[in-house]
């Protein structure tokens, strides 16, 4: 009687370790397809294109103000720093580029000094961000 008793006893665990298995790549699934969104720190007024269309986001997103301040990684930078902001940028993600989100009221001389850093910084892909026209 005593051997019958201890088989069933050995039959009443349960093997937790696929379980466990399966969780674990689930994580690495999650944390590998994970994009990280970097944002600029302020939400300027766009303008509007009728000729606007949707694009990928941009790796590097840079901001500017309505007043002419100029926004990256959540805080306010000089426009001379933009060229080594975005070398870093570049250096971490080689295929990297950049939206310039500028406020409709912004200087355009501005965005043209921005856009000028950016492309001394090595990406030649940079887009101005706009709101769809409405038609």
């Amino acid at each position: 009687m005593s051997r019958k008793h201890s088989i069933q006893e050995e039959d009443a665990e349960i093997n937790m370790t696929p379980m466990l298995d399966i969780v674990f790549i689930m994580l690495i699934f999650f944390i590998v397809t994970t994009s990280f969104i970097k944002e600029t720190g302020i939400d300027p007024n766009r303008p509007e294109a009728e000729t606007a269309t949707q694009q990928a986001r941009g790796n590097i997103l840079i901001a500017i103000s309505e007043t002419g301040q100029v926004w990256m990684e959540k805080r306010p930078v000089e426009i001379g720093q933009v060229r080594a902001l975005v070398e870093n940028a570049r250096a971490e993600s080689p295929e990297s580029s950049v939206v310039i989100i500028a406020d409709e009221k912004s200087a355009t001389g501005i965005l043209i000094q921005v856009m000028d850093q950016v492309r001394l910084g090595g990406v030649q892909n940079v887009s101005v961000a706009a709101d769809e026209g409405n038609n």
